[in-house]
């Protein structure tokens, strides 16, 4: 009996060391929908209205449509890396909506300038978890993508 509580000491441990403590942190997410336009449908729109209908009430948002951006170029010196940030010739906005459900919902985007895209299509916010789904859950989202042909549908 004696040999087996060296052997048991260590293992009762192994739950304190194995990542059960998680860290979260107070970091959130906003609560809405957000639109990404294809780089070749942005330079056609330069602004846009998102309505969203749910319970028998719609609200229409006003969308800044801003350049999207993504990381270009890497370089490492060292422990030390950077990257470029590279415009992609593609536009986005995110319209806030505090009391987005997480049921089904109407949404009607309308995106004007030299070309015009109006779409309706049904969509379903999901609950974001910021931190990871061990750290609790964050804000209602959705996403809407205008694609090259100027289709747009749920992403």
């Amino acid at each position: 009996m004696r040999a087996l509580v060296p052997l048991v000491f260590p293992l009762a441990l192994l739950p304190a060391c194995s990542g059960a403590d998680l860290a979260c942190t107070a970091i959130g997410s906003r609560s809405g929908v957000s639109v990404e336009v294809d780089p070749a449908v942005a330079p056609k729109v330069d602004s846009g209205t998102l309505e969203l209908c749910w319970d028998g009430r719609c609200r229409t948002l006003d969308l800044e449509l801003y350049p999207s951006t993504a990381a270009g170029e890497t370089t490492c010196a060292g422990e030390v890396c950077s990257a470029q940030v590279r415009q992609t010739g593609g536009k986005h906005a995110f319209g806030d909506v505090l009391d987005l459900p997480l049921t089904e919902i109407q949404a009607t985007l309308r995106l004007t300038g030299t070309e015009s895209v109006t779409a309706t299509l049904p969509l379903t916010p999901e609950q974001t978890y910021p931190n990871g789904p061990g750290c609790g859950a964050g804000s209602p989202q959705q996403r809407l993508v205008v694609e090259a042909s100027g289709t747009v549908r749920a992403g």
